[in-house]
Protein backbone atom coordinates (compact mmCIF):
# COMPACT_ATOMS: atom_id res chain seq x y z
CA UNK A 1 0.00 0.00 0.00
CA UNK A 2 2.76 2.36 0.75
CA UNK A 3 4.68 1.27 -2.03
CA UNK A 4 1.97 2.22 -4.67
CA UNK A 5 1.65 5.55 -2.45
CA UNK A 6 5.21 6.02 -3.47
CA UNK A 7 4.68 5.17 -6.95
CA UNK A 8 1.90 7.80 -7.58
CA UNK A 9 3.83 10.70 -5.89
CA UNK A 10 6.90 10.13 -8.33
CA UNK A 11 4.85 9.55 -11.21
CA UNK A 12 2.82 13.44 -10.40
CA UNK A 13 6.38 14.67 -10.14
CA UNK A 14 7.92 13.66 -13.03
CA UNK A 15 4.60 14.95 -15.13
CA UNK A 16 5.32 18.53 -13.29
CA UNK A 17 8.83 18.56 -14.39
CA UNK A 18 8.55 19.85 -18.21
CA UNK A 19 6.30 22.45 -16.79
CA UNK A 20 8.56 23.70 -14.35
CA UNK A 21 11.66 24.27 -16.47
CA UNK A 22 9.71 25.83 -19.22
CA UNK A 23 8.59 28.53 -16.66
CA UNK A 24 12.74 29.20 -15.48
CA UNK A 25 13.73 29.21 -19.19
CA UNK A 26 11.09 32.07 -19.88
CA UNK A 27 11.76 33.94 -17.10
CA UNK A 28 15.35 33.47 -18.09
CA UNK A 29 14.44 34.64 -21.55
CA UNK A 30 12.15 37.44 -20.45
CA UNK A 31 14.93 38.59 -18.21
CA UNK A 32 17.85 38.08 -20.79
CA UNK A 33 15.19 40.42 -23.59
CA UNK A 34 15.43 43.12 -20.76
CA UNK A 35 19.05 43.29 -20.45
CA UNK A 36 19.18 43.11 -24.58
CA UNK A 37 17.05 46.33 -24.61
CA UNK A 38 19.33 48.64 -23.01
CA UNK A 39 21.66 50.44 -24.16
CA UNK A 40 24.58 52.62 -22.77
CA UNK A 41 25.87 55.25 -24.76
CA UNK A 42 28.69 58.46 -24.20
CA UNK A 43 27.36 61.86 -22.66
CA UNK A 44 30.26 63.46 -25.28
CA UNK A 45 29.81 60.92 -28.13
CA UNK A 46 25.95 60.13 -28.75
CA UNK A 47 27.34 57.75 -31.79
CA UNK A 48 28.93 55.42 -29.00
CA UNK A 49 25.86 52.89 -28.47
CA UNK A 50 26.95 49.82 -26.34
CA UNK A 51 24.21 46.95 -24.80
CA UNK A 52 26.23 46.62 -21.47
CA UNK A 53 28.13 49.57 -19.59
CA UNK A 54 31.29 49.99 -19.82
CA UNK A 55 33.83 53.24 -21.36
CA UNK A 56 33.86 55.08 -24.31
CA UNK A 57 36.45 54.16 -26.74
CA UNK A 58 37.42 58.10 -27.64
CA UNK A 59 37.19 59.73 -24.67
CA UNK A 60 37.09 57.20 -21.76
CA UNK A 61 34.14 58.58 -20.32
CA UNK A 62 31.37 56.14 -17.99
CA UNK A 63 29.20 54.98 -20.49
CA UNK A 64 25.49 55.82 -19.04
CA UNK A 65 22.02 54.59 -19.88
CA UNK A 66 19.87 55.66 -22.65
CA UNK A 67 16.26 56.61 -21.86
CA UNK A 68 14.12 54.48 -24.03
CA UNK A 69 11.19 56.60 -26.24
CA UNK A 70 8.27 55.73 -24.52
CA UNK A 71 9.84 57.03 -21.29
CA UNK A 72 6.83 59.36 -19.48
CA UNK A 73 7.78 63.14 -19.47
CA UNK A 74 8.64 64.65 -16.20
CA UNK A 75 5.43 66.90 -15.13
CA UNK A 76 6.52 70.51 -14.45
CA UNK A 77 5.40 72.39 -10.95
CA UNK A 78 2.86 75.28 -11.65
CA UNK A 79 4.21 76.49 -8.03
CA UNK A 80 7.34 78.70 -7.62
CA UNK A 81 9.52 76.07 -6.01
CA UNK A 82 10.52 75.31 -9.97
CA UNK A 83 13.14 78.25 -9.02
CA UNK A 84 14.98 76.06 -7.12
CA UNK A 85 15.98 72.81 -8.66
CA UNK A 86 14.89 70.07 -8.43
CA UNK A 87 11.12 70.88 -7.43
CA UNK A 88 10.49 71.33 -3.64
CA UNK A 89 13.94 72.37 -2.73
CA UNK A 90 15.65 75.62 -1.16
CA UNK A 91 18.76 76.99 -1.18
CA UNK A 92 21.44 77.01 1.63
CA UNK A 93 23.81 79.80 1.22
CA UNK A 94 25.95 82.84 2.83
CA UNK A 95 24.86 84.91 0.08
CA UNK A 96 23.97 88.92 1.22
CA UNK A 97 20.61 89.47 2.56
CA UNK A 98 18.68 92.52 2.62
CA UNK A 99 14.93 93.58 4.36
CA UNK A 100 12.53 96.03 3.41
CA UNK A 101 12.72 99.31 4.18
CA UNK A 102 9.22 101.47 4.82
CA UNK A 103 10.10 105.05 3.19
CA UNK A 104 8.94 107.92 1.01
CA UNK A 105 11.10 108.20 -2.10
CA UNK A 106 11.17 110.96 -4.67
CA UNK A 107 11.18 109.78 -7.89
CA UNK A 108 11.96 111.94 -10.89
CA UNK A 109 9.73 112.18 -14.30
CA UNK A 110 12.23 112.38 -17.32
CA UNK A 111 9.91 114.01 -20.23
CA UNK A 112 10.80 114.79 -24.04
CA UNK A 113 8.91 117.86 -25.92
CA UNK A 114 9.34 120.39 -28.07
CA UNK A 115 9.33 123.79 -28.34
CA UNK A 116 5.63 125.30 -29.73
CA UNK A 117 3.12 128.14 -30.18
CA UNK A 118 0.83 129.34 -27.39
CA UNK A 119 -2.44 128.93 -29.09
CA UNK A 120 -3.69 131.28 -26.98
CA UNK A 121 -1.35 134.14 -28.51
CA UNK A 122 -2.94 133.98 -32.07
CA UNK A 123 -5.56 136.54 -33.16
CA UNK A 124 -7.15 136.89 -35.93
CA UNK A 125 -7.87 140.04 -37.87
CA UNK A 126 -10.91 140.41 -39.79
CA UNK A 127 -12.56 142.79 -42.37
CA UNK A 128 -15.04 144.82 -40.14
CA UNK A 129 -16.31 146.28 -43.40
CA UNK A 130 -16.56 145.60 -47.09
CA UNK A 131 -14.34 147.57 -49.54
CA UNK A 132 -11.07 146.97 -51.41
CA UNK A 133 -7.96 147.07 -50.68
CA UNK A 134 -5.96 150.09 -52.04
CA UNK A 135 -2.20 149.53 -50.04
CA UNK A 136 -0.68 146.69 -48.80
CA UNK A 137 2.28 147.08 -45.91
CA UNK A 138 2.89 143.87 -45.13
CA UNK A 139 4.59 141.69 -47.79
CA UNK A 140 5.43 138.18 -46.57
CA UNK A 141 4.20 135.42 -44.09
CA UNK A 142 6.07 135.71 -40.40
CA UNK A 143 7.01 139.62 -41.30
CA UNK A 144 7.10 141.33 -37.59
CA UNK A 145 4.82 143.65 -36.52
CA UNK A 146 3.77 145.44 -33.55
CA UNK A 147 1.02 147.19 -31.82
CA UNK A 148 0.00 150.24 -34.08
CA UNK A 149 1.57 149.07 -37.13
CA UNK A 150 -0.14 149.78 -40.57
CA UNK A 151 -1.24 146.58 -42.21
CA UNK A 152 -3.59 148.10 -45.11
CA UNK A 153 -5.30 150.70 -46.59
CA UNK A 154 -8.95 149.76 -47.83
CA UNK A 155 -11.74 151.79 -49.98
CA UNK A 156 -15.27 150.83 -48.04
CA UNK A 157 -17.82 153.05 -49.08
CA UNK A 158 -20.08 151.85 -45.74
CA UNK A 159 -16.70 153.66 -44.27
CA UNK A 160 -17.58 157.00 -46.14
CA UNK A 161 -20.78 156.98 -45.72
CA UNK A 162 -20.64 156.81 -41.23
CA UNK A 163 -17.65 159.35 -41.46
CA UNK A 164 -20.70 161.63 -43.39
CA UNK A 165 -23.07 161.35 -41.05
CA UNK A 166 -20.82 162.39 -38.33
CA UNK A 167 -19.78 165.41 -39.83
CA UNK A 168 -23.24 166.48 -41.08
CA UNK A 169 -25.13 166.48 -37.27
CA UNK A 170 -21.42 168.38 -36.76
CA UNK A 171 -22.06 171.12 -39.11
CA UNK A 172 -26.08 171.13 -38.96
CA UNK A 173 -27.46 169.65 -35.52
CA UNK A 174 -24.37 170.38 -33.28
CA UNK A 175 -26.58 170.71 -30.12
CA UNK A 176 -27.81 166.46 -30.67
CA UNK A 177 -25.78 165.28 -28.29
CA UNK A 178 -27.41 161.50 -28.61
CA UNK A 179 -27.43 161.50 -32.43
CA UNK A 180 -23.41 162.76 -32.38
CA UNK A 181 -22.17 160.11 -29.82
CA UNK A 182 -24.29 157.43 -31.64
CA UNK A 183 -22.35 158.08 -34.79
CA UNK A 184 -19.07 157.99 -32.88
CA UNK A 185 -20.00 155.02 -31.42
CA UNK A 186 -20.01 153.39 -35.14
CA UNK A 187 -17.19 154.56 -36.15
CA UNK A 188 -15.21 153.03 -33.11
CA UNK A 189 -17.19 150.10 -33.98
CA UNK A 190 -15.99 149.74 -37.39
CA UNK A 191 -13.00 150.00 -36.22
CA UNK A 192 -11.91 153.58 -36.28
CA UNK A 193 -9.76 155.07 -33.82
CA UNK A 194 -10.29 157.49 -31.25
CA UNK A 195 -7.17 159.71 -33.22
CA UNK A 196 -8.65 159.21 -36.38
CA UNK A 197 -12.34 160.60 -34.99
CA UNK A 198 -10.15 163.36 -33.99
CA UNK A 199 -8.82 163.79 -37.25
CA UNK A 200 -11.86 163.58 -39.09
CA UNK A 201 -13.44 166.33 -36.45
CA UNK A 202 -10.74 168.74 -36.92
CA UNK A 203 -10.80 168.70 -40.90
CA UNK A 204 -14.02 168.51 -41.41
CA UNK A 205 -13.21 166.03 -44.15
CA UNK A 206 -13.86 162.33 -44.77
CA UNK A 207 -11.28 159.82 -46.10
CA UNK A 208 -11.86 157.61 -48.75
CA UNK A 209 -8.94 155.65 -48.07
CA UNK A 210 -8.85 154.07 -44.71
CA UNK A 211 -5.71 152.65 -42.78
CA UNK A 212 -6.04 149.63 -40.50
CA UNK A 213 -3.49 148.96 -37.88
CA UNK A 214 -2.50 145.95 -36.09
CA UNK A 215 -3.44 145.93 -32.29
CA UNK A 216 -0.98 143.00 -31.69
CA UNK A 217 2.95 142.62 -31.44
CA UNK A 218 3.88 139.51 -33.27
CA UNK A 219 4.42 137.79 -36.74
CA UNK A 220 2.12 138.45 -39.42
CA UNK A 221 0.16 135.33 -41.55
CA UNK A 222 -2.21 134.38 -44.03
CA UNK A 223 -4.72 132.72 -41.92
CA UNK A 224 -4.56 130.02 -44.59
CA UNK A 225 -1.46 128.89 -43.18
CA UNK A 226 -1.90 126.36 -40.19
CA UNK A 227 2.12 124.74 -39.85
CA UNK A 228 4.66 125.90 -37.37
CA UNK A 229 7.90 126.83 -38.97
CA UNK A 230 10.75 124.45 -38.51
CA UNK A 231 12.87 127.32 -37.15
CA UNK A 232 10.86 129.67 -35.02
CA UNK A 233 11.40 133.76 -34.90
CA UNK A 234 13.45 135.36 -32.64
CA UNK A 235 12.35 136.51 -29.43
CA UNK A 236 13.44 139.84 -29.48
CA UNK A 237 11.83 140.25 -33.29
CA UNK A 238 8.20 140.15 -31.60
CA UNK A 239 9.24 142.56 -29.16
CA UNK A 240 8.19 145.08 -31.60
CA UNK A 241 10.96 147.68 -31.53
CA UNK A 242 11.97 149.65 -34.41
CA UNK A 243 10.46 148.41 -37.76
CA UNK A 244 10.59 145.15 -35.96
CA UNK A 245 13.48 143.31 -38.66
CA UNK A 246 16.28 143.66 -36.37
CA UNK A 247 15.81 140.23 -34.76
CA UNK A 248 14.25 138.52 -37.75
CA UNK A 249 16.49 135.56 -38.88
CA UNK A 250 16.59 134.41 -42.31
CA UNK A 251 15.52 130.86 -41.42
CA UNK A 252 12.42 132.45 -39.60
CA UNK A 253 11.32 134.53 -42.57
CA UNK A 254 11.63 131.75 -44.85
CA UNK A 255 9.74 129.10 -42.71
CA UNK A 256 6.50 130.06 -43.93
CA UNK A 257 7.01 127.43 -46.97
CA UNK A 258 6.85 124.82 -44.08
CA UNK A 259 4.09 121.84 -44.96
CA UNK A 260 0.30 122.70 -43.53
CA UNK A 261 -3.12 121.70 -44.47
CA UNK A 262 -3.97 121.39 -48.38
CA UNK A 263 -5.74 124.90 -48.22
CA UNK A 264 -2.43 126.28 -46.85
CA UNK A 265 -0.81 124.97 -49.81
CA UNK A 266 -3.20 126.69 -52.40
CA UNK A 267 -2.17 130.09 -51.11
CA UNK A 268 -0.27 131.84 -53.80
CA UNK A 269 3.04 132.48 -52.54
CA UNK A 270 2.64 131.02 -49.31
CA UNK A 271 6.54 131.25 -48.74
CA UNK A 272 6.09 134.99 -49.16
CA UNK A 273 3.20 136.63 -49.50
CA UNK A 274 -0.11 136.54 -48.76
CA UNK A 275 -3.95 135.75 -50.14
CA UNK A 276 -5.28 138.94 -50.27
CA UNK A 277 -3.85 141.51 -52.73
CA UNK A 278 -4.03 144.55 -53.62
CA UNK A 279 -7.11 145.90 -55.22
CA UNK A 280 -8.95 142.86 -54.28
CA UNK A 281 -12.22 143.22 -52.95
CA UNK A 282 -13.04 141.68 -49.40
CA UNK A 283 -16.19 141.31 -47.55
CA UNK A 284 -17.70 141.87 -44.00
CA UNK A 285 -16.23 139.10 -41.82
CA UNK A 286 -13.61 137.91 -43.78
CA UNK A 287 -10.08 136.57 -42.36
CA UNK A 288 -7.10 138.70 -44.35
CA UNK A 289 -4.76 138.19 -41.78
CA UNK A 290 -3.22 136.44 -38.91
CA UNK A 291 -0.82 137.71 -36.19
CA UNK A 292 1.22 135.07 -33.50
CA UNK A 293 2.19 136.50 -30.57
CA UNK A 294 5.61 134.54 -29.89
CA UNK A 295 6.95 135.84 -26.58
CA UNK A 296 5.26 133.73 -25.16
CA UNK A 297 5.60 129.64 -26.10
CA UNK A 298 5.02 126.52 -25.13
CA UNK A 299 7.09 123.89 -24.07
CA UNK A 300 4.54 120.59 -24.45
CA UNK A 301 5.77 117.29 -23.66
CA UNK A 302 4.18 113.86 -24.07
CA UNK A 303 4.05 111.75 -20.67
CA UNK A 304 2.85 107.80 -20.42
CA UNK A 305 -0.34 107.58 -18.98
CA UNK A 306 0.43 105.54 -15.78
CA UNK A 307 2.08 109.08 -14.26
CA UNK A 308 -0.51 111.44 -15.23
CA UNK A 309 -1.67 111.18 -11.37
CA UNK A 310 1.56 112.69 -10.39
CA UNK A 311 1.54 115.56 -12.34
CA UNK A 312 -0.21 118.51 -10.65
CA UNK A 313 -0.92 121.87 -11.93
CA UNK A 314 1.90 124.43 -10.70
CA UNK A 315 4.49 121.76 -10.48
CA UNK A 316 7.98 122.76 -10.99
CA UNK A 317 10.10 121.68 -14.24
CA UNK A 318 13.52 121.85 -15.17
CA UNK A 319 13.80 122.48 -18.68
CA UNK A 320 17.55 121.98 -20.68
CA UNK A 321 18.06 122.27 -24.39
CA UNK A 322 19.25 119.54 -26.23
CA UNK A 323 21.02 121.97 -29.05
CA UNK A 324 22.61 123.76 -25.69
CA UNK A 325 24.08 122.16 -23.01
CA UNK A 326 24.25 123.24 -19.60
CA UNK A 327 21.52 125.67 -20.72
CA UNK A 328 18.27 125.40 -18.08
CA UNK A 329 15.45 126.91 -17.65
CA UNK A 330 12.93 126.88 -14.23
CA UNK A 331 9.63 127.29 -15.13
CA UNK A 332 5.96 125.56 -13.72
CA UNK A 333 3.02 122.83 -15.44
CA UNK A 334 0.34 125.00 -16.95
CA UNK A 335 -1.85 122.34 -17.94
CA UNK A 336 -1.81 118.44 -18.21
CA UNK A 337 -4.76 117.27 -20.46
CA UNK A 338 -5.03 113.41 -21.29
CA UNK A 339 -5.50 112.28 -25.01
CA UNK A 340 -6.26 109.41 -26.75
CA UNK A 341 -4.75 108.81 -29.75
CA UNK A 342 -3.43 106.46 -32.44
CA UNK A 343 -5.24 103.81 -30.34
CA UNK A 344 -2.89 104.82 -27.39
CA UNK A 345 -3.47 106.54 -23.83
CA UNK A 346 -1.29 109.40 -22.74
CA UNK A 347 -0.95 112.94 -21.29
CA UNK A 348 0.21 116.71 -22.74
CA UNK A 349 1.95 118.54 -20.41
CA UNK A 350 2.22 121.77 -21.18
CA UNK A 351 4.44 124.17 -19.73
CA UNK A 352 4.89 128.03 -20.05
CA UNK A 353 7.72 129.14 -21.71
CA UNK A 354 8.73 132.73 -21.92
CA UNK A 355 10.20 133.41 -25.41
CA UNK A 356 12.12 137.08 -24.39
CA UNK A 357 15.59 136.63 -23.13
CA UNK A 358 15.66 133.15 -24.14
CA UNK A 359 16.95 131.46 -27.58
CA UNK A 360 13.83 129.12 -27.43
CA UNK A 361 12.74 128.17 -31.14
CA UNK A 362 9.57 127.26 -32.27
CA UNK A 363 10.44 123.22 -33.43
CA UNK A 364 13.33 122.97 -30.91
CA UNK A 365 13.69 119.46 -29.03
CA UNK A 366 13.72 120.33 -25.28
CA UNK A 367 14.16 117.50 -22.01
CA UNK A 368 11.95 118.05 -18.87
CA UNK A 369 12.85 117.12 -15.16
CA UNK A 370 9.88 117.04 -12.61
CA UNK A 371 9.73 115.16 -9.31
CA UNK A 372 7.06 113.95 -6.87
CA UNK A 373 7.21 111.82 -3.58
CA UNK A 374 5.95 108.25 -3.90
CA UNK A 375 4.58 108.23 -0.65
CA UNK A 376 4.95 105.33 3.01
CA UNK A 377 5.43 102.24 0.63
CA UNK A 378 7.66 98.95 1.41
CA UNK A 379 10.71 99.20 -0.93
CA UNK A 380 13.42 96.70 -1.87
CA UNK A 381 16.28 96.84 -4.08
CA UNK A 382 15.46 96.17 -7.43
CA UNK A 383 18.03 93.00 -7.65
CA UNK A 384 15.47 91.50 -4.77
CA UNK A 385 12.56 91.03 -7.29
CA UNK A 386 12.86 88.58 -10.22
CA UNK A 387 10.41 89.21 -12.94
CA UNK A 388 9.09 85.90 -14.48
CA UNK A 389 7.13 88.19 -16.89
CA UNK A 390 3.78 87.17 -15.31
CA UNK A 391 4.63 87.43 -11.86
CA UNK A 392 7.63 88.67 -9.46
CA UNK A 393 9.53 86.41 -7.10
CA UNK A 394 11.47 87.21 -3.97
CA UNK A 395 13.17 85.20 -2.34
CA UNK A 396 12.65 84.65 1.67
CA UNK A 397 15.29 83.34 4.36
CA UNK A 398 13.67 81.06 6.63
CA UNK A 399 15.42 78.87 9.16
CA UNK A 400 18.64 79.63 7.28
CA UNK A 401 17.46 78.43 3.88
CA UNK A 402 16.36 80.68 1.23
CA UNK A 403 12.15 79.99 0.02
CA UNK A 404 10.51 81.25 -3.00
CA UNK A 405 7.77 83.72 -2.24
CA UNK A 406 5.39 85.69 -4.66
CA UNK A 407 5.42 89.62 -4.36
CA UNK A 408 3.36 92.56 -6.32
CA UNK A 409 5.53 95.11 -7.12
CA UNK A 410 4.60 98.52 -7.87
CA UNK A 411 6.50 101.80 -8.62
CA UNK A 412 10.36 101.97 -9.44
CA UNK A 413 12.44 104.60 -8.31
CA UNK A 414 16.39 105.14 -8.02
CA UNK A 415 17.32 101.49 -7.97
CA UNK A 416 14.67 100.00 -5.93
CA UNK A 417 11.20 98.65 -7.00
CA UNK A 418 8.24 99.15 -4.77
CA UNK A 419 6.70 95.86 -2.84
CA UNK A 420 2.61 96.19 -2.59
CA UNK A 421 2.08 92.52 -1.26
CA UNK A 422 3.68 89.75 -0.58
CA UNK A 423 6.26 90.66 2.08
CA UNK A 424 6.50 92.84 4.96
CA UNK A 425 9.18 95.35 7.01
CA UNK A 426 10.68 92.40 9.22
CA UNK A 427 11.22 89.79 6.83
CA UNK A 428 14.67 88.98 5.57
CA UNK A 429 15.43 88.47 1.55
CA UNK A 430 18.07 87.92 -0.36
CA UNK A 431 19.36 90.67 -1.78
CA UNK A 432 20.11 88.83 -5.47
CA UNK A 433 17.54 87.33 -6.41
CA UNK A 434 18.99 86.34 -10.16
CA UNK A 435 21.91 84.62 -8.00
CA UNK A 436 19.50 82.02 -6.11
CA UNK A 437 18.16 81.20 -10.05
CA UNK A 438 21.67 80.66 -11.16
CA UNK A 439 23.18 79.05 -7.86
CA UNK A 440 23.70 74.41 -7.94
CA UNK A 441 23.93 74.35 -4.34
CA UNK A 442 20.51 72.64 -3.54
CA UNK A 443 19.11 70.56 -0.19
CA UNK A 444 15.68 69.09 -0.01
CA UNK A 445 13.82 70.78 3.66
CA UNK A 446 10.90 70.48 5.08
CA UNK A 447 8.30 72.77 4.49
CA UNK A 448 7.51 74.86 7.04
CA UNK A 449 4.55 78.01 7.87
CA UNK A 450 6.08 81.47 7.87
Amino acid sequence: MRKNWKNKVLGLLLLLLPFTFSACQDKHGTETGIAHAMEYTCPMHPQIVQDKPGSCPICGMDLVAKQPTNTPAVAVSTDLNYLLQPANQTVVSSIQTTQPVQKQVEKEITMSGVVTYDTRRQYMIPARFGGRIEKLYVKFNYQPVRNGQRLYDIYSPELVTAQKELLYLLQNDPGNTALISGARQKLRLLGVTEGQIKQLTRTGRESYTFPVFSPYNGYVLDPAVTAAPTVAPSAAASAGGGDGMGGMSGSAASAGGATGSGSAASVPGQGGGFAIREGMYVTTGQALLKVVDASQVWAQFNVASNLVGQLRKGAPVTITFNQLPGKTLQSSVNLVEPVFEANENFARVRVSLPAQGNSALIGQVITGRTSYSTGSALWVPKEAVLDLGTQSVAFLKVDGVFKPVSVQVGQRADGKVEVVQGLTAQDVIAANAQFLVDSESFIRVKETNR
